[in-house]
C-alpha cells in the first residue's frame, strides 16, 4: 500500500509535481493546473483538520460499500470523478503559490507522520487509520498528476 507517510512516495510525488508548469494541460476534465493545485491543497487541510467536510449522506450510507472498494482499492481513481465542492478552489488562484503550497503539505506526511492526520471521520467512510487517509491521500494526488501527463 503506498502512502505519503513513505519517504520514497513522497520524493516520488514532489518530483513528478516539480514538472508541472503553469501550461501543463489536463488531458481529461475541467480543472486548470492551477485549480488542480489548491484542490489539493483543500483536500489536505480536510486531512489535516484545517476545514472539515460535511458527511455526504448518500455515499455513507446506500453507496459505502462501493466507495470504500474505489477508496480502499488497489486500482487508481477514474477519470472524472465528482467531488466534494468544499474542496474546489473559488476564484483565481496562483500557480507558483499552490504548487509551493502542495508540495510544503506533502512533505509534512512524511516529516510528521501519522499525527499529522485529522482524528475527524472521513466524510465518506467514517473512520480510518492514518495510514488509510495518506493511502487515499497518495490515490488522489496520482490521480490528479496523470490528469495532468506526470
Amino acid at each position: 500500500m503506498k502512502t505519503l507517510f513513505d519517504n520514497s512516495i513522497n520524493v516520488e510525488i514532489i518530483s513528478r509535481i516539480e514538472k508541472l508548469s503553469p501550461s501543463s494541460k489536463a488531458q481529461w476534465g475541467k480543472m486548470k493546473v492551477e485549480q488542480m493545485l489548491a484542490h489539493l491543497c483543500l483536500s489536505f487541510q480536510a486531512n489535516f483538520g484545517i476545514i472539515q467536510l460535511k458527511r455526504d449522506l448518500l455515499l455513507s450510507t446506500v453507496f459505502k460499500p462501493i466507495a470504500r472498494r474505489i477508496l480502499l482499492g488497489e486500482k487508481p481513481f477514474k477519470k472524472n470523478m465528482p467531488t466534494d465542492k468544499k474542496v474546489l478552489p473559488k476564484g483565481q488562484v496562483d500557480f507558483s503559490e499552490e504548487k509551493q503550497k502542495v508540495i510544503e503539505m506533502i512533505k509534512k506526511y512524511a516529516i510528521q507522520g501519522p499525527e499529522i492526520i485529522s482524528k475527524n471521520p472521513h466524510n465518506i467512510l467514517g473512520k480510518i487509520t492514518p495510514q488509510q487517509s495518506a493511502f487515499i491521500s497518495y490515490k488522489h494526488v496520482d490521480h490528479h498528476l496523470r490528469q495532468f501527463g506526470v
